[in-house]
């Protein structure tokens, strides 16, 4: 990956409905130079192409950052279980005093407690959590400095 590459993601990261064309100007390389690096990125280094919601418009005004320590020989199966959970956005297998972070998403913060309470703690491994409930985001993206 070349400054080019770079400047075409971080173009997508922008806009990710951007035009070949408009893209062309923004960073001054040709349309078809473009195109051709696009589908190489595509099969290498983008995984896919997606869409930052407004989860306050949605309904989801909780968002808890939870950090769980799981018994060592079932890690993987509570890895795999929580997953599933669809209020689950991320799973993080972690180094320290913990094993792993997810972040999970809430209407409320009851509708938080029934998940912690009937969903990820009933997962079959975990032995300890500590929820965290954000206070704000000042920050939120995908994208690592390219």
């Amino acid at each position: 990956m070349d400054e080019i590459d770079s400047e075409i993601i971080r173009s997508l990261v922008k806009n990710s409905r951007i035009t070949l064309s408009q893209m062309s100007k923004e960073i001054n390389v040709p349309d078809a130079t473009i195109s051709n690096r696009l589908k190489k990125l595509e099969e290498t280094v983008i995984k896919q192409y997606t869409l930052i919601l407004d989860t306050e418009a949605t309904g989801l005004k909780v968002t808890a950052i939870i950090i769980i320590q799981t018994e060592s020989e079932k890690h993987e199966n509570v890895e795999l279980e929580l997953s599933k959970l669809e209020e689950v956005s991320e799973v993080y297998s972690v180094s320290g005093e913990y094993d792993i972070l997810i972040k999970v998403w809430a209407h409320s913060i009851g509708e938080l407690n029934k998940i912690v309470t009937s969903k990820i703690r009933q997962v079959d491994g975990v032995e300890d959590l500590t929820e965290m409930i954000v206070m704000e985001r000042v920050k939120e993206g995908f994208i690592p400095p390219i």
